[in-house]
């Protein structure tokens, strides 16, 4: 049974973004922050994007300003910094949020990195193609300092150079999906254990998502610290419709087969963050998933810059 994604989750808030004129506004990748300030890697223009709460674009920062030549993913640092992914080099560039370079450390057991995720603020672990310097191992892991850890999960064999891993972080546990497997993988860094459970849009054929000329995979992986786990699939390049399955943390489907063209960039607390451009206007959504009865969002768990518009 296939659901809309408003049957699941609850909108709160709407916010335009807005873009230079003549510019298009292509988000790679966007991260809330604790000051209600929205950042956005645009890999296209090399550029990383600062955004009020309002959707007012207030900074514009470019590979002069940063050292980053290709913005790819973004991660939260210790509640207060920016950990950038460079796709060219590669490399990951820790800022601050007025756009101030911390530090930066060289990544050469990747090649093509293109997300980075955030454990615990102990970790930081790095996707790549599996290709390259990182002998065929997916995820790499290092100190929040760079101090390089260890490499995991190979590359299927029967993958191709154009598929993709994606993973999400909550807690100490590392999930990873891949989009030519037929099943998620959960690494607890911790207890170094891996376990693993199935992939059930991989069961679907691609009339789930209705473009049947389009190869339909895998395209992001998202968690919260209490769950759920949500499995974005799509076809490749400018998407426009989307399968949305939510596992809890622990494997157990909860909702499977939800359809839209919103796409889901990133996630904070119990919040999720899509996008959406239509008519030119590329429009900022807020959501929060319905448990059970539907409830509106309690202020315990609203982030505070989020919560006079709520009220």
């Amino acid at each position: 049974m296939e659901f809309e994604f408003g049957a699941v989750f609850t909108l709160l808030l709407t916010i335009p973004l807005q873009a230079p004129s003549g510019e298009r506004l292509a988000i790679s990748d966007l991260l809330p922050t604790a000051s209600g300030r929205f950042w956005v890697a645009d890999a296209a223009a090399a550029k990383l994007r600062v955004y009020t709460s309002r959707g007012e674009q207030r900074a514009t920062l470019d590979r002069h300003a940063t050292g980053v030549r290709r913005p790819v993913s973004l991660a939260a640092l210790q509640g207060r910094w920016i950990a950038v992914l460079d796709g060219q080099l590669p490399s990951l560039v820790i800022l601050d949020e007025a756009g101030r370079e911390l530090r930066r450390f060289p990544l050469p057991e990747l090649d093509r990195p293109h997300q980075v995720c955030n454990l615990g603020d102990r970790w930081l672990a790095v996707v790549g193609s599996g290709w390259g310097p990182g002998s065929g191992r997916l995820v790499h892991l290092y100190t929040t300092g760079g101090e390089y850890v260890e490499s995991l999960f190979g590359e299927p064999r029967e993958a191709e150079r154009t598929c993709y891993a994606f993973a999400a972080a909550a807690g100490s546990a590392l999930y990873l999906g891949h989009s030519r497997t037929d099943s998620f993988a959960i690494y607890d860094v911790d207890a170094r254990a891996v376990l693993s459970f199935p992939n059930l849009a991989s069961r679907y054929s691609n009339t789930a998502v209705q473009r049947p000329a389009a190869k339909v995979g895998l395209r992001g992986l998202f968690a919260t610290s209490c769950g759920p786990l949500l499995a974005m699939s799509g076809p490749a390049g400018d998407a426009c419709e989307f399968r949305y399955d939510l596992y809890s943390l622990d494997g157990t489907p909860v909702a499977l087969g939800v359809g839209s063209s919103e796409r889901v960039m990133g996630v904070e607390g119990s919040l999720f963050y899509s996008v959406k451009t239509a008519g030119g206007e590329t429009v900022l959504n807020v959501w929060k998933l319905k448990y059970g009865n539907g409830s509106p969002m309690s202020e315990a768990v609203a982030p505070g810059w989020l919560k006079p518009a709520l009220g």
